[in-house]
C-alpha cells in the first residue's frame, strides 16, 4: 500500500508547480491592467432594510463581493471595460445591469431588491464547490433560506429538514437523530458545516442535534453520488450548513418560549472596523420531556455553545478567516428495553477551530485554502434500577484534522477549470474497539466547465481518493444543463461514489449491557468500501412571477452495501450485500395563487430493489408536502401553514427476548404544522407557531410526541 506521505509528495507537488505559474501569469497580467470601482447599498424595496449577506458578482469573471449588514458594498481592481454586474439575494429578485469601469473612477449604485418565492437566481456553492450562479448549475440543488428556518422556529438541523421532500428524520435508541435521504440513512450523506465535515458520529452518523438552526444562513441539498468533488460518505448526496459571515455593526437577539419546558436564547454580535469583519455569538436551550423511541422517553436537554468569526481583509494578501466553536450538549433520558429499566445520561463536547485563505488574484483566476481542527467527546453512561448491575459506560473521543485548497481558473470566457486537493486524519477511540483507531486520507479532484453555446453548460470532473488501508479509488462525474426556452431547463448528471467502512464496521467487539440477554456486536474486518453509480435527469419550468415546476427521476445503484444483519442467535455483524438499487422520481411545484399567497407541493416516490431479504432502510416510499405562505401589510405578517404526508412504510423489529428481527407495517400518517410572524418594525418581529398541530400520535411506531407550541422574539439593532 503506497504512504500517504508519498502520496502527498508524488500527486500533489505538481499542483503546486501549475499553481505557482497559473499565479505568476495572472500577476503579470494584473500589473499592466488600469482599474476601477464598484461601490453600493442594497436594501429591501417594501421596507427599506439593508439586505447584508447579498451577493454581488460581475459575470464571466471571477471577481465579487458580498454585502455588509448595512447592505454596503465594494470591488476594487476592476480592469477597465464593460461589464454585467449581478446582485441576487436569497428570497429576493436578482437585479442585473450593463457597467462600463473606467480606469479610476467609482460607479456608485443604489439597488432595491424585491421579495423573490422561486429562489433561482442565488449563489450556491455545494453543487460545484465554488460559487456558482443557482440557475446556471447542471446538478439539481434544493436550496433552504434563512427565512424559512426562522419562520418554522427551528431549533436544530433535524427541525430544518424535517418536512423537506425525500428526507426522513428517524430517532435512535442512543437518543439522537439522523436523516435518510431518499432511502439513504447518515452514513452514506455527508453533512458539511461550511465547507468542512464533523467528528462526533453516533452509529456512524451524525446527529442533527449537533448543528443549531440559529446561525444557519442557507442550507443546500445536492441528492445523488457527489463523491467526485467530496470523496467518502459522499455516494448518496450532500447536506452543506453555510452560517452567517461577519458583517458591520449590529447586535442580533432572540428568545423562544415553549410547551414542554423549552426555553432557548441567543445573542449575536457583529461589527466592522477598517480592514476586518467579526461576529461572536452565544446560545443556550433547554427543553423537556419527548418521545423518540417506543424503548426511550428523554425527561431534559441542555446545549450552550459560543462560536466566533474574525474576517481579515487585505487588496494585497486576500481575506483570511479564523473561527472557533464550542458548545456542550447534556441529556438525560429513561428506556425500557426488554423489560429492564435504565436511567440514562448523555454528555457531548464539540471544539471546532478553523482558518481559511482568499484571494482574487484577477478576474481569471481564485485561490481557496481552508485548515480545520475538530474535538467531539462524548460520554454515555446508563444505569440501571437494578442494584446488583452495574453502570455502563461508553466515552467516545473523535478527532479530525483537515487541510482543503480549491483553484479556479477561467483562461476563456466559455471554459472554467476547477482543482484541488483534500488531506485529513481521523482518530477515534471507543470501548467498542480494542485500540484508538485512526484513518487518513488524500484526496485530488479536477473538474472542467464548458460553455460550448450559450444555452448548452458542461461538467466533466474526476476524484482520486486514497485511504489507508483501502486501495485507491476513482470518483467521476458528467452533468449538463441545456435551456431550450425562456424559462425551459434540462438538466442530466451522472457520477460515481463510494463509503469505506467505518471504525465500527471494521474492528467493533461488544456486548450490549442488557441483562439477561447477552446480545454481541462484532465487526467484520473483509468488508469491502461501498461503491454507487448513478445520476439523475430534471427538468425545470418557469413563468416569472407566476409558476416554477420542476421534476426529476433518480436511480443510485449500490454495490457492495454494509448492512447489519443477525449473523448468529443473539450475535450481530455487517456484511456487503451484493447489490441493491435506490430509484425513484420528485416533483414540486411553486405557484403564485394570488398577489400575496403563495403555495409549493411536492412529491417524492422512492423504491429499493435488493437481491436479500435485509432491511436495509426506514423510509416511506412516498411522501407530499404542501406549504401555504400568506403575506399581509406589505409583507410585514405572514402565515405559513405545512403538511407533510407519509405513506405505510416497514418497520424492523427486534423481539423481546430472543432478539431476532422482524417486520411489520407502520400505517400512513400526516403532520400539519402552523407559524405566524410579525415584523413590528425593522428590528423587531414576533413569532409564534405550532409543530404537529392536529397531535398526531403513534405510541407504538411514532411519532411519539404530540403537539408542540412556541413562541419568539427577535430582535435586532
Amino acid at each position: 500500500m503506497t504512504p500517504l506521505r508519498s502520496i502527498r509528495t508524488r500527486r500533489f507537488i505538481p499542483l503546486f508547480a501549475v499553481s505557482v505559474f497559473i499565479i505568476s501569469g495572472d500577476v503579470a497580467y494584473s500589473i499592466d491592467t488600469r482599474f476601477g470601482t464598484i461601490r453600493g447599498e442594497v436594501s429591501d424595496a417594501h421596507t427599506g432594510k439593508p439586505l447584508g449577506g447579498t451577493n454581488i458578482v460581475l459575470e464571466g469573471t471571477l471577481l465579487g463581493t458580498a454585502a455588509g449588514r448595512d447592505g454596503g458594498f465594494r470591488i476594487e481592481r476592476v480592469p477597465e471595460g464593460p461589464y454585467r454586474l449581478k446582485i441576487s439575494h436569497i428570497g429576493y429578485q436578482s437585479f442585473t445591469e450593463e457597467v462600463i469601469v473606467k480606469a479610476g473612477r467609482e460607479i456608485d449604485l443604489r439597488v432595491e431588491l424585491r421579495e423573490d418565492f422561486f429562489l433561482t437566481e442565488h449563489i450556491v456553492v455545494t453543487a460545484a464547490r465554488t460559487d456558482r450562479l443557482m440557475e446556471n448549475v447542471p446538478v439539481v440543488t434544493e436550496l433552504i433560506t434563512k427565512e424559512e428556518i426562522r419562520e418554522k422556529g427551528a431549533r436544530d438541523l433535524s427541525d430544518v429538514l424535517e418536512d423537506r421532500p425525500g428526507i426522513t428524520i428517524e430517532g435512535g435508541r442512543s437518543g439522537v437523530k439522523s436523516l435518510y435521504l431518499n432511502g439513504m440513512d447518515g452514513r452514506r450523506v455527508l453533512i458539511l458545516v461550511d465547507g468542512v465535515p464533523l467528528p462526533g458520529k453516533v452509529n456512524d452518523m451524525i446527529p442533527l442535534d449537533l448543528i443549531d438552526a440559529d446561525g444557519i444562513e442557507r442550507i443546500e441539498i445536492v441528492k445523488g453520488p457527489a463523491s467526485a468533488l467530496y470523496g467518502n460518505e459522499a455516494m448518496g448526496g450532500v447536506v452543506h450548513v453555510i452560517t452567517g459571515r461577519p458583517g458591520t455593526s449590529g447586535i442580533r437577539a432572540n428568545a423562544r418560549v415553549g410547551t414542554r419546558n423549552l426555553y432557548s436564547g441567543n445573542i449575536a454580535l457583529s461589527g466592522s472596523v477598517p480592514g476586518m469583519d467579526y461576529l461572536f455569538g452565544l446560545d443556550h436551550s433547554r427543553d423537556g420531556f419527548s418521545k423518540i423511541t417506543p424503548e426511550i422517553e428523554v425527561r431534559r436537554t441542555r446545549s450552550t455553545g459560543v462560536n466566533g468569526r474574525i474576517r481579515l481583509e487585505n487588496p494585497v494578501i486576500g481575506e483570511l478567516g479564523i473561527r472557533g466553536a464550542y458548545k456542550e450538549d447534556s441529556q438525560a433520558s429513561e428506556s425500557v428495553f426488554m423489560g429492564e429499566t435504565a436511567d440514562n445520561e448523555s454528555d457531548v463536547k464539540n471544539m471546532h477551530t478553523g482558518l481559511e485563505w482568499k484571494k482574487t488574484v484577477s478576474d481569471r483566476l481564485a485561490l481557496q485554502c481552508i485548515g480545520y481542527l475538530s474535538d467531539n467527546l462524548r460520554t454515555y453512561e446508563s444505569n440501571t434500577r437494578r442494584p446488583v448491575q452495574s453502570a455502563s459506560i461508553d466515552t467516545t473521543t473523535d478527532r479530525l484534522r483537515g487541510f482543503k485548497s480549491d483553484v479556479s481558473w477561467t483562461p476563456r470566457r466559455r471554459l472554467r477549470l476547477d482543482f484541488g486537493f483534500d488531506l485529513s486524519r481521523n482518530a477515534y477511540a471507543n470501548p467498542r474497539l480494542e485500540n484508538e483507531r485512526t484513518r487518513s486520507q488524500a484526496g485530488f479532484f479536477a473538474q472542467v466547465e464548458m460553455h460550448p453555446v450559450d444555452r448548452l453548460v458542461l461538467v466533466f470532473g474526476n476524484r482520486y481518493d486514497q485511504i489507508s488501508g483501502l486501495s485507491g479509488r476513482h470518483s467521476p462525474r458528467v452533468s449538463g444543463m441545456i435551456t431550450l426556452a425562456t424559462g425551459l431547463k434540462i438538466r442530466a448528471s451522472w457520477g460515481e461514489g463510494f463509503r469505506a467502512p467505518s471504525f465500527i464496521e471494521l474492528y467493533s467487539d461488544f456486548r450490549m449491557p442488557i441483562p439477561g440477554v447477552p446480545l454481541r456486536v462484532i465487526g467484520n474486518e473483509q468488508l469491502s468500501p461501498e461503491k454507487s453509480s448513478g445520476g439523475n435527469l430534471g427538468i425545470e419550468y418557469a413563468r416569472k412571477e407566476s409558476f416554477l415546476i420542476t421534476a426529476t427521476v433518480s436511480r443510485n445503484s449500490l454495490k457492495d452495501m454494509i448492512v447489519d444483519y443477525q449473523s448468529a442467535p443473539r450475535t450481530y455483524s455487517y456484511l456487503n450485500v451484493e447489490n441493491a438499487v435506490f430509484h425513484g422520481m420528485e416533483w414540486q411545484g411553486r405557484v403564485f395563487l394570488l398577489q400575496n399567497l403563495t403555495a409549493t407541493l411536492a412529491y417524492n416516490f422512492t423504491d429499493i430493489d435488493r437481491n436479500t431479504d435485509v432491511a436495509i432502510s426506514r423510509i416511506s416510499p412516498h411522501t407530499a408536502a404542501l406549504r401555504l405562505q400568506y403575506g399581509l401589510w406589505r409583507n410585514r405578517m405572514k402565515i405559513s401553514v405545512r403538511e407533510k404526508y407519509f405513506s405505510r412504510r416497514e418497520v424492523l423489529v427486534v423481539s423481546d427476548r430472543g432478539g431476532e428481527l422482524f417486520k411489520t407495517q407502520k400505517p400512513a400518517y400526516h403532520l400539519l404544522n402552523l407559524a405566524v410572524s410579525f415584523a413590528v418594525n425593522p428590528g423587531v418581529t414576533l413569532r409564534v407557531g405550532a409543530v404537529n398541530l392536529l397531535d398526531h400520535r403513534d405510541e407504538d411506531y411514532g411519532p411519539w410526541t404530540g403537539r408542540k407550541v412556541f413562541a419568539g422574539l427577535e430582535v435586532s439593532f
